[in-house]
């Protein structure tokens, strides 16, 4: 009997998981012709067809459907235990790439960071910024171990985990008015000067729908990506913004700016990590992501209950 290769595998796996022999060659960094050579090799050792192929992309035979359950679960076992040799000395050490969202950056790093790189010396961290889609691609590109964002794709090969649960706030001049603190129905304000991110922004998508059903008030909109940026013109001006709490979790104390929950309309704003279903996280990146939720959690009862 011919031995089926991990390579072999791991190629079909990703042509399975993009639908696409042109994608899966860019996200497994090799040519396509290489690519489509190795999973035409696995279906004539399987003596089986997995995929019908079209000129619009492929799809799986149903012999391919249940070939891919057992290709997934087989790499994440050597993937795993690989994890578990390269630990096996007890010592807590490697690389954490995390893929973050500004909101998370800018709200719990400050804290967080100083404290973790103090805690653990020997783990190497490098933090990638970005919003929700651009991580999901980072993670499929395995150009970050994980990362933690609003939004989570509907992809076969990406695992859903909840991270923390957050909720949307109003970010205002305290000239404006608002009183720190008070929950507010946002239909009953007076039309507001809006900072909202641009339109490839998961944010962005769920005030505006609120916008064209008159929930949320307004009479102006100026767009801006940066969430430090936003925060800061707020600061400096007669405008607000509607971020998750998590974002100005720094600034509960500040004079500068009033914060308020949003209670109607209701705005996403939970926190999800996600991850290739056939990579588990390392040791370092566990430890990462397990203090860091304990940060966001411990930050957000905080907050609340001021």
């Amino acid at each position: 009997m011919i031995p089926i290769t991990i390579r072999q595998l791991q190629y079909y796996v990703a042509v399975y998981e993009e639908g696409s022999f042109t994608k899966a060659a860019e996200r497994e960094h090799c040519s396509q012709p290489a690519l489509s050579e190795q999973v035409r090799n696995l279906e004539k050792i399987l003596n089986r067809p997995l995929l019908e192929r079209a000129v619009n992309g492929v799809r799986p035979t149903a012999e391919g459907r249940r070939f891919y359950q057992h290709s997934a679960a087989i790499l994440r076992s050597v993937n795993l235990a690989q994890i578990e040799m390269a630990e096996v000395s007890g010592q807590l050490a490697g690389q954490v790439r995390a893929g973050l969202i500004p909101s998370v950056v800018r709200g719990l790093l400050p804290s967080f960071l100083p404290t973790f790189t103090d805690a653990y010396p020997m783990i190497d961290v490098r933090v990638i910024q970005g919003f929700s889609d651009t991580l999901a691609e980072s993670v499929l590109a395995k150009a970050v171990e994980f990362a933690v964002i609003l939004e989570p794709p509907k992809h076969e090969g990406i695992e859903i985990t909840k991270f923390s649960e957050d909720r949307m706030v109003l970010i205002s001049n305290p000239a404006l008015g608002f009183k720190r603190g008070d929950p507010l129905r946002l239909a009953e304000v007076a039309p507001l000067n809006l900072v909202v991110p641009s339109p490839n922004h998961v944010l962005r998508k769920n005030i505006e729908r609120h916008i064209w059903t008159k929930e949320i008030p307004v009479s102006r909109i100026l767009e801006m990506d940066s969430v430090h940026g936003m925060i800061d013109f707020v600061c400096n001006s007669k405008w607000a913004t509607i971020l998750p709490l998590t974002a100005v979790l720094c600034d509960i104390e500040s004079e500068r700016v009033c914060i308020n929950p949003i209670i109607e309309p209701y705005l996403e704003a939970d926190l999800y990590l996600i991850n290739l279903r056939q990579h588990p996280l390392t040791a370092a990146a566990r430890i990462f992501v397990e203090t860091l939720r304990g940060e966001a959690i411990a930050a957000g009862k905080a907050a609340r209950a001021d």
